[in-house]
């Protein structure tokens, strides 16, 4: 049997803390309980080895980490020096989490899952990272901000749980997808690992042996975009990600996203955000710490359910 937590999507949940954290050499996860409250670990670099209970785990890279209330978490082996995580400590409101037993994907996909509902297991792979690491800082960000209402990081906490939901979603239902979409995702994944500022269509349809006309129509049939859309899509995702992350400059975010005139940069900035580089980056004050100098395994007690 498999378990997975079920959130209920009726209310946002309660962001409690969170925090980056970036581990030292000889570094593991010190022992804690959680203790009525949920955490998401989300590892960006190395490994984590982690003891649920008396369950061993290896968190890697590229994956998520989504544990509930009332267990016992440790570290088992030091981490890699440079492993670096997000960390996200929340609550559910009373009667919107449960956990879940399931034996096959077909079960949990065709009768557990629900538009009202999110599911996470303990342990998944990230399937949208650039989508996920953007709302990771943007909790980060607005956690740190002024709001009148703490709702504003409640809500994008709740946002990022059902994108990893999604992801999870996606991976269950992989035994399903078409051959057809397998072979978009492969074009897709070609397309960023071979970003440059000269890509073009003929040089994807070439490196599949594809009539260029034939995959633009196909690639549109499947995606509902076409293949030049994609390619800026994922620029402006990298370029989001450097303006909120870095300090780099406009043009050089501009040269980072593959972009040779930074002009013609901030003018697609502009008309897929309708805000130039300079007005997205000053949206996001950038608060949050790095907290690698900050221990982030201190146990949680319980809180009230905020009003």
């Amino acid at each position: 049997m498999n378990t997975v937590s079920c959130f209920s999507l009726n209310a946002p949940v309660l962001h409690f803390s969170s925090g980056k954290f970036t581990a030292g050499i000889n570094w593991q996860h010190k022992h804690m309980y959680h203790e009525g409250n949920f955490e998401i670990i989300i590892v960006i670099h190395g490994k984590l080895f982690l003891q649920v209970d008396q369950n061993k785990l290896q968190i890697t890279a590229g994956e998520a980490f989504a544990l509930p209330p009332y267990h016992h978490l440790r570290g088992y082996q030091f981490s890699p020096e440079g492993t670096q995580y997000f960390w996200f400590h929340f609550f559910v409101k009373p009667g919107g989490l449960k956990n879940i037993q399931f034996k096959t994907k077909h079960e949990i996909i065709n009768t557990i899952f629900k538009k009202t509902d999110a599911l996470l297991p303990l342990q998944f792979k990230i399937c949208e990272k650039n989508k996920t690491f953007l709302l990771a800082n943007q909790i980060l960000d607005v956690s740190k901000g002024n709001y009148f209402t703490p709702l504003a990081v409640d809500y994008l906490l709740t946002e990022l749980i059902i994108q990893l939901a999604d992801d999870y979603h996606k991976q269950l239902s992989g035994t399903l997808i078409s051959m057809k979409k397998n072979r978009v995702d492969t074009i897709k994944d070609w397309i960023q690992a071979n970003l440059n500022s000269h890509l073009k269509v003929t040089d994807v349809a070439s490196a599949f042996n594809l009539n260029a006309r034939y995959l633009v129509r196909f690639f549109k049939y499947e995606t509902g975009q076409t293949v030049i859309a994609y390619i800026n899509q994922l620029k402006m995702d990298k370029a989001k990600e450097l303006l909120i992350r870095s300090d780099l400059s406009i043009k050089q975010v501009a040269g980072e996203v593959y972009f040779e005139d930074e002009k013609r940069f901030m003018k697609v900035f502009k008309n897929n955000f309708n805000l130039t580089p300079t007005e997205f980056r000053r949206a996001y004050t950038r608060k949050f710490l790095d907290s690698s100098r900050f221990d982030p395994e201190v146990p949680i007690k319980q809180t009230p359910e905020r009003q």
